[in-house]
């Protein structure tokens, strides 16, 4: 993912960690959850079936801070259901869908969007006054935070998930990527960021005990980075070649710089 983004030129922007409200896809699934509930009924295993429909049946719905269907937003036009190609072909012509001038509608198009962004951002800035009635003071940078765990029941070790502790600390803020996001690191090393966290999973550390340190300290989220090898094993069945290949310039094979380590099997027939 990284080295498509790299070659399209994407600047990726990640959401807060255990946070998917942030998430329009996440969004769209909760749209998308109680409509295969009731298109699939009892029969759990066809819900792939009933994906094409609903599709159709999301795209062509007006949304209501817009006023205007995905498919018009996304085409500039709406889309065409299968009766109205079978049975009445003027819907086509009604529906803007045939345009014998296209810089007229071009122009239209342009002022309903202005239109539509003046509407969502009056939308957000409703739901933002709404949503900071309750909202509690953000902390700041260097100051110490509790934070939220999701833990998880181990039966090899026996531990339960409820009887774990539900937030762990003292942890310092590092930075403030926005408003709500927040970076941030353990006290014994300041330096090494831990990853971004929402501030509903934040709370501000008043405890009087000196040098207390988390009970579960938390990791760097990521991958660690790989280290390339080289097998020693001989041609075989089944025997493991590492090979490390130089970046290309075409920037397929490169993320950033590193080198890449592509694994192979060699088996003893030629295909």
């Amino acid at each position: 993912m990284q080295q498509l983004c790299y070659v399209l030129n994407i600047n990726q922007s990640l959401i807060p960690v255990y946070h998917p409200q942030a998430n329009p896809v996440e969004r769209k699934n909760r749209d998308l959850k109680p409509r295969l509930a009731m298109m699939v009924g009892n029969n759990h295993t066809l819900w792939n079936e009933q994906l094409p429909a609903i599709r159709f049946a999301m795209n062509t719905a007006k949304c209501e801070t817009t006023g205007c269907t995905a498919a018009y937003l996304n085409f500039a036009r709406e889309l065409r259901t299968l009766d109205d190609v079978n049975t009445d072909l003027r819907s086509v012509i009604h529906n803007d869908n045939f345009v014998p001038e296209f810089t007229p509608y071009l122009k239209r198009f342009e002022r309903n969007m202005s239109q539509i962004k003046e509407n969502i951002e009056k939308s957000q800035d409703r739901r933002k006054a709404y949503a900071d009635k309750s909202r509690k003071p953000s902390p700041k940078p260097d100051d110490l935070v509790w934070v939220k765990l999701h833990p998880l029941s181990k039966a090899n070790q026996s531990k339960s998930a409820k009887l774990m502790p539900r937030k762990d600390g003292p942890y310092v803020i590092l930075s403030q990527k926005s408003p709500t996001t927040f970076v941030i690191a353990s006290c014994d090393k300041p330096d090494e960021p831990l990853g971004a966290y929402h501030v509903s999973s934040l709370k501000p550390f008043q405890n009087v005990i000196q040098n207390q340190s988390p009970v579960a300290p938390l990791r760097r989220r990521g991958r660690p980075p790989k280290e390339p090898s080289v097998s020693n094993e001989g041609p075989g069945k089944n025997a493991k070649i590492s090979k490390i290949t130089p970046p290309r310039r075409d920037g397929l094979r490169r993320c950033r710089g590193r080198m890449l380590r592509l694994q192979f099997t060699a088996f003893s027939f030629l295909w």
